[in-house]
């Protein structure tokens, strides 16, 4: 175990990143509560993914003291985060949704957590809806049916744990990484899978720590709030797309494969129900799914560290 932090090295080593692409409103709510983090030298990025020129010139106005990686292009989340990876040098990471806000001393917290046990590769807070009426995520969990869901997501903020406690993964919404935990899993080079673009990123990421034996935790005295997935809204079909795309990704790189076998019916399903939600266009989502997932289960290779259930909270921790 180690000894925490003092307020002042803790902070030096935190480097923020943010990915934008025309966030409007909500990413300067989000970097306005990056700036109320009591902490001068928090190193604070924002990669851009090819946002209007007029609200790259705003962030630059605005928010003098943080540094702007911008990109003509859309890299995706994965991508963007690890570009903001790279050009960062904090002990600590920590990644926000452009989306999100953080309470004062919200990254504080979480470097205390993760200072306090070396077994932890990343704290994440309580992070409630827009209007702070229901828990958005407090990490995340999985279901019978093969699927990443956010543990609590919309129960009352009073049902969260009083402390932290120890959770499966955590959501890349507003979550604290250590930054050795991350390079001893990055693939090539690169933490985030690159391929997935975005969606389920940081649930192969936390699947890919958990595997290497490392630990998450949630400390729900740290408050954000999340208005919720506002590009993914925007292509809706894309989003329902690159969701069970990745979802089939994060099954066959991290689970075994005689395990999810054995539940290929609720596996099935669950592609079944994205369908539905998006209406008519929908019935070509199998279709385009399912052949890319049984090519991908043919190529995967045996691992003895693929993982033999879904990692779901217990009150009692591993």
């Amino acid at each position: 175990m180690k000894r925490g932090l003092n307020n002042g090295d803790a902070l030096k080593s935190i480097s923020a990143i943010v990915v934008n692409r025309n966030g409007g409103g909500a990413l300067f709510r989000c970097l306005e509560s990056l700036a109320d983090q009591d902490a001068p030298a928090l190193e604070t990025v924002v990669v851009d993914n090819g946002s209007r020129e007029a609200e790259r010139e705003e962030i630059r106005r605005r928010f003098p003291a943080f540094r702007l990686i911008p990109f003509s292009s859309n890299l995706g989340f994965a991508r963007a985060v690890n570009e903001g990876i790279a050009r960062t040098s904090g002990r600590f990471i920590l990644a926000v949704n452009n989306d999100a806000r953080i309470a004062p001393g919200y990254a504080l917290r979480l470097a205390e957590v993760l200072s306090a046990d070396d077994r932890v590769a990343g704290a994440q807070g309580l992070v409630l809806r827009s209007d702070g009426s229901a828990i958005d995520t407090a990490g995340l969990s999985w279901n019978s049916r093969g699927e990443a869901i956010p543990f609590l997501a919309g129960c009352d903020p009073a049902s969260a744990p009083a402390g932290p406690v120890e959770v499966p993964g955590i959501s890349a919404t507003a979550s604290l990484y250590r930054r050795s935990a991350l390079e001893g899993v990055a693939e090539g080079g690169a933490v985030f899978d690159g391929s997935f673009f975005a969606y389920y990123e940081d649930v192969d990421l936390s699947l890919r720590l958990a595997r290497a034996g490392w630990r998450f935790a949630l400390d729900p005295r740290a408050v954000a709030h999340h208005e919720g997935s506002l590009t993914g809204r925007r292509t809706p079909w894309k989003r329902a797309l690159w969701i069970s795309r990745n979802r089939w990704r994060t099954l066959l790189k991290n689970f075994d494969g005689s395990f999810l076998r054995r539940r290929l019916g609720g596996l099935l399903r669950a592609d079944l129900a994205h369908a539905r939600a998006v209406g008519w266009s929908g019935v070509a989502l199998p279709l385009l799914v399912w052949p890319a997932a049984a090519a991908r289960a043919l190529a995967t290779r045996p691992e003895s560290t693929r993982l033999t259930r879904f990692p779901v909270f217990s009150a009692g921790g591993k």
